[in-house]
């Protein structure tokens, strides 16, 4: 299954623009915090399932080409590529996760900021 230009174009455009979201979230919070960051959660969701999506297709030489062009076609390229989907898996899970506790309220940092209010009072 051969992308067209303008396919390839537009997916890391389309992620570009949810990162962008949820970095506008984020400066947002910081005036009026919240527990419940939607735009956050989506990009983190997006990211996994974009590096999830990718790692099948990496391991083919074939896709491996139109994917990377920028990289020679060996095992030591495809190792390196695959570990980079597999590192940006594990820190979107470890981000959802983290997003999951703090939306219930479950987060270490939470207890700690209720702790210090009834310690001043």
């Amino acid at each position: 299954m051969a992308l067209s230009h303008s396919a390839l174009f537009a997916i890391p455009l389309a992620l570009i623009i949810v990162i962008i979201l949820s970095v506008a979230e984020q400066v947002k919070i910081y005036s009026s915090p919240t527990n419940h960051a939607k735009y956050t959660k989506f990009c983190f969701m997006t990211l996994f399932f974009a590096n999830a999506m990718l790692l099948l297709p990496s391991c083919f030489s074939s896709s491996f080409v139109q994917l990377y062009p920028f990289l020679v076609n060996q095992n030591k390229s495809k190792a390196l590529i695959l570990a980079v989907l597999i590192a940006g898996l594990l820190l979107s899970a470890f981000i959802l996760r983290r997003l999951y506790q703090i939306k219930h309220d479950e987060d270490k940092h939470f207890q700690r900021i209720k702790e210090y209010e009834r310690a001043i009072r």
